[in-house]
């Protein structure tokens, strides 16, 4: 009798591992449940930042009050710790508020290394912050006709994830950016494809639907165009929106730029910049939220079948924890990067003096945020997104894992072909960066 019952403990745990492994190998939202536990993605019990901020409000302890529509969204940046120099506008009718933007009335987006806001003028506020278990979280804020007369009321659309819930971003909630052939009211020609934008695209390929000021040197690129039906065949042709092409200094003569907080900017580095970022916390939070589901149901496994839960990782559950490391060290190396020709790109100061505000500096002064713009987008490549939110709230398992990885490639050891498209002396300066900057990083 105590024979069969080990055969038959050993068919259900093989079993029910083995339907676990299915569940992680299938592409899509079925991969990660996000309704399921331990993941509840539509509970309110957050801890994003506009989560927290939303409980000062609460309490009386802040406010986003302010004479006017563009105050509110001034003082929301503040708060966040969101520069207003990060500030890119697109003009594509790829959002939520479709029916406000317009080429001459374009949705305006900002982000730290740990948030993202959209506003349109006249329309409601859009916020994607990050929740430690639950990852990326949308929220709509209605700003009051009289903002000065009562705070903002938010809430959280389901139709966010229609769009920012497929694959680009892993198939779990995560960010977006699309380069589109836009019409002359900016709705997309569809039909003539889309690009999803990342470090990776070539410039040509990109901003399509976007402004974009700054000198993208001897690169072409889509920005700054509106599509047309042209010739007998009505085929689509992109024509400039700023006389003179390019380089585009501002954006002055193209629309009224007063209401935006940013100015009449939409920087091309600022721009190379959020496309990187948001390709790396889709990785991170998708590595996450995958960890857990199957780390819960792996316990879940063992407790049903009345064995003792590991102290490690084993099996299936180790198999994806290395997995998923692995993937996110590739993308942390800028692993196919575009390489910029030419002299590169050049981008206005004031989004870069913004973005190195919070720089870490190693002892001799050298910081993963510090740029290149020749090249490639910085000087070293490991990305600063590594300090984020985002990437301190991986699973320990998962972040350890990406850590040693790191530190092997980096040092020649182990799985050194993960930085093989570093020189020697990047691998050591970035290396020293990294065992100074970040706490718990292998010294040896």
């Amino acid at each position: 009798m105590m024979k069969v019952r080990k055969v038959l403990k050993k068919s259900v745990k093989l079993l029910l591992s083995g339907m676990l492994l299915s569940v992680l190998s299938v592409s899509g939202a079925r991969a990660v449940d996000i309704d399921m536990d331990p993941l509840d993605y539509w509970q309110d019990d957050l801890n994003d930042r506009f989560a927290r901020l939303q409980r000062q409000i609460a309490k009386g302890e802040a406010s986003l009050k302010a004479p006017t529509a563009r105050g509110v969204v001034m003082n929301l940046l503040q708060h966040l710790e969101i520069p207003p120099e990060s500030q890119v506008l697109v003009y594509s009718r790829t959002s939520a508020q479709n029916s406000r933007i317009f080429p001459r009335w374009p949705r305006a987006i900002y982000f730290s290394d740990n948030c993202y806001v959209g506003w349109v003028q006249g329309g409601a506020v859009e916020v994607m912050a990050f929740d430690p278990v639950r990852g990326a979280i949308f929220y709509l804020m209605e700003i009051p006709a009289q903002p000065a007369s009562g705070e903002p009321t938010w809430s959280r659309p389901q139709t966010c994830l229609n769009c920012h819930g497929t694959t680009p971003s892993s198939s779990v909630p995560g960010g977006l950016v699309r380069s589109v052939f836009p019409g002359q009211d900016g709705m997309p020609f569809f039909q003539m494809g889309t690009f999803n934008v990342d470090e990776t695209l070539p410039l040509e390929k990109r901003w399509g639907g976007w402004y974009v000021t700054g000198d993208p040197g001897v690169h072409t690129h889509m920005g700054n165009a509106l599509a047309r039906r042209t010739g007998p065949d009505d085929e689509i042709q992109l024509e400039p929106v700023v006389e003179g092409g390019m380089p585009v200094e501002d954006l002055r003569e193209v629309f009224n730029t007063e209401p935006y907080p940013g100015g009449p900017y939409s920087d091309i580095v600022a721009l190379m910049v959020l496309e990187h970022q948001i390709r790396m916390h889709n990785i991170i939070n998708q590595a996450s939220l995958s960890v857990r589901q199957l780390a819960y149901r792996t316990h879940r496994m063992y407790e049903n079948l009345g064995e003792e839960i590991p102290d490690q990782p084993t099996g299936t559950l180790l198999r994806v924890i290395q997995s998923q490391a692995r993937r996110i060290v590739e993308a942390l190396l800028f692993t196919d990067e575009f390489q910029l020709k030419g002299d590169g790109v050049l981008g206005n100061d004031r989004f870069q003096t913004a973005f190195l505000k919070n720089r870490r500096p190693s002892q001799d002064d050298r910081s993963l945020k510090d740029f290149r713009l020749y090249e490639r987008i910085f000087k070293y490549r490991c990305s600063y997104v590594i300090y984020s939110d985002v990437f301190g709230s991986l699973p320990d398992e998962v972040r350890h894992e990406v850590l040693r990885l790191l530190n092997e490639s980096l040092s020649g050891r182990g799985e050194h072909e993960l930085a093989s498209h570093l020189s020697r002396s990047e691998r050591s300066r970035t290396l020293r960066i990294l065992r100074e900057t970040i706490d718990g990083f292998p010294q040896r």
